[in-house]
């Protein structure tokens, strides 16, 4: 049995590493249970997939941009990531500035600098477009991008859609999941030496014959699944074509097909946005106090924002603001409770950084980062 121990090795190799990506940047990855009502939520570099073939995937980031009726500038606000992304060089044109917009390797360009992570809350045709508008109905069109960013039952509809549209691929892949699973156990558990020598050969001689019989459900699968792909319409860039072949050669690669067709099918949004559509309260209060706590107290780049930026930021917050406060109020959270002082962690602290919830207990009037602390008000501290 050592070689088919070799083998199922190479199998769960592959398989642990299927779907697993190097971001970039940071991202918010929400994986969905069979049930397209909740997902867990992790903040990292790292892509990881879901366990079960039954599981979804979103990928989230935040907006990289800030927008006005008078420019564009890369000074990102509302951020719900922490560590917060930002960027290396603050940038801002006015509208009457911008000639060209592109895209290559992720990245936006304006007038051949590079700009922004191309993250598709706004693309670079939409930039320009944007760019040839009259102030009016410039802004406009800026307030319906931001809505646009805010529709978490949006969300939710598209991923009952995707349950509903791969039930056979993923039931596909559950029997094919189940039968390695059983041919793990057998192999690994020794259990060829448990059972009498006739029986040990004959389930030996049979062995070929069932890992024939699950590369064919795994073929079916595939066919299945590329058969779908027409029915789920992408709203943003993927490749779910050069994904299902490379799944076709590599069995282990196709046994979350459901995510995989599942890529490109949800819109950019707010990561608040699909926070509150899969999250529990508990997620929604810790992030979307990391977004209040962004648009009131951010932090300062490391080489200063120009004149231009600061405009666009100060009008741009406000109207972002609110469809986060609302978001937040939907669920029942109250904002003053989220922005409330932390409880003092000893008798000698008194003041806190608002931002980050570090607590001091006297000397610096500005937390490591930059922002000015709060003092605990009399009985706080």
């Amino acid at each position: 049995m050592s070689e088919w121990t070799s083998v199922l090795a190479v199998f769960w190799v592959l398989w642990a590493l299927d779907g697993v990506r190097l971001a970039p940047r940071w991202l918010f990855t929400l994986i969905g249970d069979p049930r397209p009502r909740r997902a867990r939520i992790f903040y990292a570099r790292w892509g990881v997939p879901g366990f079960s073939p039954t599981s979804w995937r979103i990928t989230v980031a935040d907006v990289p941009v800030s927008l006005s009726p008078e420019g564009v500038c890369n000074v990102p606000t509302g951020s719900a990531g922490r560590p917060a992304e930002t960027p290396a060089r603050a940038q801002a044109w006015r509208w009457a500035e911008v000639r060209e917009v592109g895209v290559a390797n992720g990245w936006i360009y304006v007038n051949g600098a590079r700009f922004c992570a191309d993250t598709g809350h706004v693309s670079a045709p939409e930039l320009l477009a944007l760019a040839r508008l009259d102030p009016t109905t410039r802004e406009k069109r800026i307030r319906a991008i931001v809505r646009r960013w805010f529709r978490p039952a949006h969300l939710r509809r598209r991923a009952r859609v995707l349950a509903g549209r791969t039930p056979v691929p993923t039931l596909l892949n559950v029997v094919t999941l189940a039968g390695f699973v059983a041919l793990t156990v057998y192999v690994v558990g020794g259990f060829a030496e448990r059972l009498s020598p006739r029986t040990s050969a004959v389930i030996g001689d049979t062995l070929p014959a069932v890992v024939g019989a699950l590369f064919l459900v795994h073929l079916t699968a595939v066919i299945v699944a590329w058969r779908t792909v027409k029915r789920l319409r992408p709203v943003a860039p993927q490749k779910r074509g050069a994904a299902l072949f490379s799944a076709l050669l590599l069995p282990p690669q196709a046994l979350r097909l459901r995510a995989l067709l599942g890529e490109g099918f949800f819109p950019a949004q707010h990561p608040l946005a699909a926070i509150g559509a899969f999250g529990r309260q508990r997620a929604l209060e810790r992030w979307g106090f990391c977004v209040l706590a962004d648009f009131r107290w951010p932090l300062p780049l490391p080489g200063g924002e120009p004149p231009l930026a600061r405009e666009i930021v100060a009008w741009f917050r406000p109207v972002l603001e609110p469809q986060v406060e609302r978001l937040i109020a939907d669920k029942g959270i109250a904002i003053k409770h989220l922005l409330a002082a932390p409880t003092p962690d000893a008798p000698q602290s008194c003041s806190y950084c608002p931002r980050c919830r570090d607590q001091f207990v006297g000397g610096p009037k500005e937390c490591p980062h930059g922002v000015a602390l709060q003092p605990f008000r009399s009985g706080e501290g």
